[in-house]
């Protein structure tokens, strides 16, 4: 049931970019590591087949801020079609609607818990940082700053102690790379402000 699960969501993200089915793969490869290492009981089935659907609702970029929200729809539905057990089916759902922030209902079981680290593992790092520029529009400036100050804080938001040791060194690597790119921007922009002023092209009126 699992790799049917998996093929539809390989298909399903196919053509996205920051949220193909390598991140999804990736989140689903962190939810197992992180189960296999926490005290609190984990049900495999539940942890990564949420884990697997957790952004099905991010292939429709019109709803991409309630993605959460959608993809529990979807989730259910798949989960209807392959004859889940219902209660097992809810509580899979409840997983995708509570992996993301968005949603504004934070994860309480230990598998909601579980892949909503996962998926936060996968944002720390360098590649989780660009991984997040795919996709977004406006200039420059706006999307690097709106950007790294959300990365800046993702972090903070793991449950678990062995996600923080994961995601420890990934968090390191993004802010030595954050100290970079803002210095270069401020760099940038300080150098254009007063341009003309500094080639004398502007004269008191």
């Amino acid at each position: 049931m699992l790799l049917q699960i998996q093929e539809v969501v390989k298909q399903a993200h196919a053509e996205s970019d920051s949220h193909d089915y390598s991140h999804v793969f990736t989140v689903c490869g962190f939810a197992i590591e992180i189960a296999k290492n926490i005290d609190e009981k984990v049900n495999p089935f539940v942890c990564i087949a949420g884990a697997l659907l957790h952004d099905i609702g991010k292939t429709n970029r019109i709803f991409s801020n309630i993605h959460g929200l959608l993809g529990g729809t979807l989730a259910e539905e798949l989960l209807d079609g392959l004859k889940v057990n219902p209660k097992i089916r809810d509580t899979v759902t409840r997983v995708v609607v509570r992996h993301t922030p968005t949603s504004n209902i934070p994860p309480e079981t230990p598998e909601e818990k579980v892949v909503f680290d996962a998926d936060t593992l996968d944002r720390l790092g360098l590649m989780g940082l660009l991984r997040g520029f795919l996709g977004k529009t406006g200039s420059m400036e706006q999307i690097l700053t709106k950007y790294m100050e959300k990365r800046k804080l993702d972090y903070g938001k793991l449950n678990y102690d062995y996600s923080k040791q994961l995601g420890d060194k990934l968090h390191q690597e993004l802010l030595e790379f954050l100290f970079i790119v803002e210095e270069r921007l401020h760099s940038r922009m300080a150098s254009i402000t007063h341009l003309f002023d500094r080639e004398g092209l502007v004269q008191d009126s």
